[in-house]
């Protein structure tokens, strides 16, 4: 059964059942308030880790059907399997040393005893200095955002080297280190351990006095099961409002994943209480951090076509979080927006966005739609040819870090987005009547 079938055919009854006829919940005074978004992002954060199929993965998605079904949607959810990432051990010792890290996926599990071997510093231009050793990766960052992409090419690289292990000693902002997201199917045949740049000195020390260390990386291993949570409302027949946003990633997500989030929830309380011609659809995905897992099987199954749908807003990572200056002394939590964020637009859009936006430090001047140069899954909207719709991605100081928390985004930076979004689509949805 392809996806048209699937909205059009068993799914009608289910939104037929929550039309406008019907007595819907009325949503909270202002959903776009800023202390209601930092709740979401409270109680989102306070799940835990938000791997796919954690349980902090599994509350979020239950989380969000509650919320849904309150105000009148008809919700489905759908499984997202992807390789369970969590482990038991993944540590680096050498006598006196312990250094606890994450260990990258695909994972490469160790013997219960780990591999043993002295640590040499990967070089592209020497790559036989790392064979029978324990490889040490590092690469320079050259902005805000840990260079994730060159990292993983060079794990690959050490690996066919024919290092035994190799440690990912990840350049980033806030020192810590940064989990990379994972094309499902990948493989890698050397385990990975990634330890934060804060702790080089002691990775150097280990380096430089050639003495044996121990690589160990132990896990239940296998797949969990996460789930897309859709939820509907509106008329058979009316065109499709689709506004959709990521729920999983590696650790707690704060500002990457809490402000689309919140905001996400709001817009879905906001939207009951508009009277356009109009489907609403609401979807949050889980295998996010599998490079958008759960937005590939939502597009190829369950997503409207195209030519269905009027309005499709995404909203990504980051574009909510707080600003942070980096400082001798570490990085120091500004009140300002994160510099970090894209907004990409369709041109019927642009002018929609710069006025909703006016103020709004990068955002304000959103790029051109452009399938080659977006990123996250708002490439994959573009890519399939909805004619209308915007999408924000970015990175932050604390990204993909297991520091991302909640004092990553504040309700003055959130606020304003949330208005400015609604205004967006309100204002898209009247130009159409």
């Amino acid at each position: 059964m392809n996806r048209r079938e699937l909205m059009t055919g068993a799914g009608a009854l289910t939104f037929a059942a929550c039309t406008p006829d019907e007595k819907t919940p009325v949503p909270a005074a202002d959903p776009f308030d800023g202390a209601t978004l930092m709740k979401d992002v409270d109680a989102y954060v306070g799940f835990g880790t938000h791997r796919t199929g954690s349980p902090g993965d599994r509350a979020t998605s239950d989380w969000f059907a509650k919320h849904f079904r309150a105000h009148g949607y008809a919700v489905e959810q759908t499984d997202v399997t992807c390789p369970n990432a969590d482990t038991t051990v993944a540590r680096l010792t050498s006598r006196e040393i312990a250094l606890n890290g994450f260990a990258q996926p695909p994972l490469a599990l160790t013997p219960a005893k780990g591999v043993t071997a002295s640590v040499a510093m990967w070089n592209a231009a020497s790559p036989d200095s790392v064979k029978g050793r324990i490889a040490c990766v590092y690469i320079e960052r050259e902005g805000p955002v840990s260079p994730s992409t060159a990292y993983r090419v060079a794990f690959q690289e050490a690996s066919a080297a024919g290092a035994i292990g190799i440690i990912g000693l990840i350049s980033s902002p806030s020192g810590e280190l940064v989990a990379i997201n994972t094309p499902l199917g990948m493989t890698l045949e050397t385990p990975v351990l990634l330890i934060g740049e804060k702790d080089r000195a002691t990775v150097d020390a280990l380096i430089l006095s050639a003495q044996p260390a121990t690589l160990t990386i132990a896990g239940p291993g296998g797949e969990r099961t996460g789930v897309n949570t859709v939820a509907t409302r509106g008329r058979e027949g009316d065109p499709w409002v689709i506004i959709s946003t990521p729920q999983s990633g590696w650790f707690t997500c704060g500002g990457e994943r809490g402000p689309g989030i919140a905001m996400h929830r709001a817009l879905a309380a906001w939207a009951t209480t508009q009277t356009f011609p109009v489907r609403w659809l609401f979807i949050a995905t889980s295998g996010h951090e599998w490079v958008d897992a759960g937005a590939e099987i939502f597009h190829h199954t369950q997503a409207p076509g195209p030519d269905e749908t009027v309005l499709w807003y995404h909203l990504g990572a980051s574009f909510g979080a707080r600003a942070y200056e980096e400082t001798a002394d570490g990085l120091v939590p500004l009140d300002t927006p994160n510099f970090t964020r894209t907004l990409m637009a369709t041109k019927d859009l642009i002018a929609l966005c710069e006025s909703a936006f006016a103020g709004q430090a990068v955002i304000e001047r959103p790029l051109a739609a452009d399938p080659r140069t977006a990123l996250g899954e708002y490439r994959l909207v573009l890519a399939e040819g909805y004619p209308s719709g915007a999408g924000f991605w970015g990175g932050n100081a604390h990204f993909h870090t297991p520091i991302d928390n909640a004092s990553t985004t504040t309700p003055e930076i959130m606020a304003p987005i949330a208005r400015a979004i609604a205004q967006v689509v309100e204002q898209k949805l009247k130009a159409m009547a």
